[in-house]
């Protein structure tokens, strides 16, 4: 991270929204805020187990950096395994699923044989998030593409839902409903919402090795979709994180990058020789895969080199003084053993551990994180705001990773909860883009 002048104002729009919302929280004392801004950055589905060998091998420099001077280790996902929008809620809200409301990617069920789903949508939280509780307390927030945040809501600052690669899907929506609160900051960030079209062969190309006998032909129909859709997830997030950023930089800013799990759902087969089915002449399709897996045998390990240059590129963005915390929902474990049983397909590809890692000023540097779980990141958030913990959340704040002096200043207090009123709307709302990502759920083992 550099130090630079930060600005003090995105727009004469947001600026208006921040103090109207800041001015709501005149009932509310004062709290001792963090040292500097606060940076989270949510990848989905990290995994230690590839991350090591690339650290050693200087490859990921930038979470390297994060590590040295800070704190990391495994941080414990849901037990049984849970999909991502209920764990990542859970991350948000520190409660519980049955607390915060969201079950997964669809709700609904089975009708004679056929599927009637519809989506979990942002109404359907039950809890307030940890930037809700910051807002409530006069902090400004921005909030980009985290999961399950559509239709955004208004908090104090920004949102930018996870529906940010569809935007043009949003354009003339007879409800009004887009993907950004306020909705007028949709027009500043059109030109960085990438739609899969609008991803290049050479971005392409930089994960697949070219010199094999398949080459670029390996990513065919939907291998191709599956690159291109989460390389345009990705791209979409941060070049709106670039701009909104480096206009003004919220006390507590969120950013979620999904594109290590869906490339590791789909590509995970390739990397380990185990994962692969022996070649038997009889089954020329065990030819196919060992032919795609010279040309996409490095292409998870590639995606997470490009993953750790986006947080570099946020580094860079932020001042010295932030207190960056970098997690993940779960690991990833791929597909099993050839062989041995069915092909693990969905949120069974998910191994327990993830990733926490926390630097910055009152972080110790250097240390281990042990025992932590999903549940502690929100309140380990706010007592680094200096604001109480609620007695309802599930988890406890990972204090053990405080300096002394720090811990000296941001002790834990707690408050009985946070939550006020349960939303009388429930019902999920439908969005333009509903089939699409249905179909983009499918082709990741989540549904059939």
């Amino acid at each position: 991270m550099t130090r630079h002048p930060v600005y003090l104002s995105l727009t004469v729009l947001l600026t208006a929204a921040v103090v109207l919302a800041i001015s709501g929280c005149d009932s509310n004392p004062p709290v001792e805020g963090p040292p500097g801004p606060i940076l989270v950055i949510g990848i989905d589905g990290a995994e230690w187990s590839v991350m090591e060998p690339l650290l050693e091998a200087g490859e990921l420099p930038n979470l390297a950096r994060l590590m040295a001077d800070g704190a990391s280790g495994p941080l414990r996902s849901l037990e049984p395994r849970r999909k991502s929008p209920v764990i990542w809620t859970t991350i948000a809200t520190g409660r519980s699923p049955d607390d915060h409301g969201v079950g997964g990617f669809l709700v609904g069920d089975d009708q004679r044989g056929r599927t009637s789903y519809s989506h979990y949508s942002s109404n359907m939280w039950q809890a307030p998030a940890f930037w809700d509780i910051f807002g409530r307390n006069g902090f400004d927030v921005g909030i980009i593409a985290w999961l399950v945040t559509w239709p955004p809501w208004e908090v104090n600052g920004f949102m930018v839902s996870q529906h940010l690669q569809y935007l043009s899907d949003f354009y003339g929506a007879d409800d009004g409903r887009g993907v950004t609160w306020p909705g007028e900051l949709e027009e500043g960030i059109t030109p960085f919402a990438r739609g899969s079209s609008a991803i290049t062969h050479d971005e392409l190309a930089r994960f697949v090795n070219e010199e094999s006998e398949l080459g670029m032909s390996a990513l065919q129909e939907h291998y191709d979709t599956a690159l291109r859709t989460a390389l345009s997830g990705d791209e979409s997030a941060m070049g709106v994180a670039g701009f909104l950023f480096a206009k003004h930089l919220p006390a507590l800013s969120c950013v979620y990058i999904r594109g290590v799990d869906e490339v590791s759902h789909r590509f995970w087969i390739y990397e380990h020789e185990e994962t692969l089915p022996p070649h038997d002449p009889q089954r020329p399709t065990t030819a196919l895969l060992r032919k795609q897996a010279q040309a996409l045998g490095g292409l998870v390990r590639e995606y997470y080199r490009y993953t750790d240059e986006h947080v570099g590129r946020l580094l860079e963005i932020f001042p010295d003084e932030t207190t960056v915390l970098v997690c993940s929902d779960h690991g990833f474990r791929g597909p099993g053993v050839w062989g041995e049983h069915r092909p693990w397909m969905g949120e069974d590809q998910h191994a327990l551990d993830g990733v926490i890692i926390i630097s910055g000023p009152g972080i110790e540097h250097g240390a281990s994180i042990e025992g932590a779980t999903v549940y502690d990141i929100a309140p380990t958030l706010l007592t680094m705001a200096g604001l109480p913990v609620g007695e309802d959340m599930s988890g406890s704040p990972l204090s053990d990773v405080f300096t002394e002096e720090f811990s000296s200043t941001h002790g834990m207090t707690t408050i009985t909860t946070y939550s006020q009123t349960v939303r009388d709307d429930t019902g999920p709302i439908e969005s333009p883009v509903d089939e699409e990502v249905r179909e983009r759920l499918r082709s990741l083992g989540y549904i059939q």
